[in-house]
C-alpha cells in the first residue's frame, strides 16, 4: 500500500496520473467522442472505487483502463444532444488519503508554482501550463488549467478537481471539444456535480 505522508510524495504522483490519462484520451478522440451506450457507472481496482458521472453520462468502456494501482475512466453523453457536451474523466491514483484536509490545502498553493505546474503538465513542461484559477473548498482542490499539451481534439483549457474518494486520491476532469469550448462557469458547475456524484456513490466504501 502506498501512503502519502507529505506534500512531496503526493505531488510526485500527479504527473503519473496526467501521463496515464493522455493515451486513452487521445484514443477516444480518434473515435470522435460519440455518445456511448455504456453503463452509468463502473467499479475499478478490485471494486474499491465506483466511478459515475452526472445524470445523462455513460462510461466509455473502450476508454477505461487499469493498472495494478490506478485506473482511468472516460464518461461521455449517453445520447446525442442539440449541443456538444463536455466529456468527463476520472483518474484513481495509487495514493491513499491520510484524511487530513491541510495536505490538500497546502498542495493548492504548490500547484501554482513552477514545480507544481510541471506536475500538472501532460508533457512535464511547466511552460505548457497556466493555472488560471485555483482554490480549496469543501475538501477539494478546484483548478482551471490551460495546458498546451492537451490532446488536440480537446480545448486546451479544462477544469480539474483533486479530492479523496473511498480512501484514495482521485482527479476528476471536465474537458470540452476544441471546437466547442465551454463557458467557465458551466464547466465548473458540471465538475461540482461530478464531485457530488462520486462522493455520494462511494460514501459507504
Amino acid at each position: 500500500m502506498i501512503r502519502w505522508l507529505h506534500l512531496g510524495l503526493f505531488a510526485l504522483m500527479l504527473p503519473l496520473a496526467a501521463c496515464f490519462e493522455t493515451e486513452p484520451l487521445t484514443q477516444a478522440a480518434t473515435r470522435g467522442l460519440l455518445p456511448a451506450a455504456g453503463p452509468s457507472s463502473v467499479q475499478v481496482l478490485r471494486d474499491s472505487v465506483t466511478v459515475t458521472g452526472p445524470a445523462g453520462y455513460c462510461v466509455d468502456v473502450e476508454a477505461t483502463s487499469e493498472s495494478d494501482i490506478e485506473a482511468f475512466v472516460l464518461l461521455v453523453r449517453c445520447r446525442n444532444t442539440l449541443r456538444a457536451s463536455p466529456v468527463l474523466s476520472a483518474t484513481i491514483t495509487g495514493l491513499e488519503s491520510d484524511g487530513n484536509p491541510d495536505s490538500l490545502r497546502r498542495l493548492t498553493t504548490f500547484l501554482q508554482s513552477m514545480p507544481g505546474r510541471a506536475q500538472l503538465s501532460r508533457s512535464g513542461d511547466p511552460s505548457d501550463v497556466t493555472v488560471e484559477a485555483a482554490s480549496f473548498a469543501d475538501g477539494v482542490i478546484w483548478l482551471l488549467i490551460h495546458d498546451n499539451g492537451n490532446p488536440s481534439a480537446f480545448d486546451e483549457t479544462y477544469w480539474r478537481a483533486i479530492l479523496p474518494v473511498a480512501g484514495r486520491i482521485i482527479t476528476l476532469s471536465v474537458l470540452a471539444a476544441a471546437d466547442h469550448p465551454f463557458e467557465r462557469d458551466s464547466g465548473l458547475a458540471i465538475l461540482r456535480n461530478f464531485v457530488m456524484r462520486m462522493r455520494t456513490q462511494n460514501a459507504a466504501q
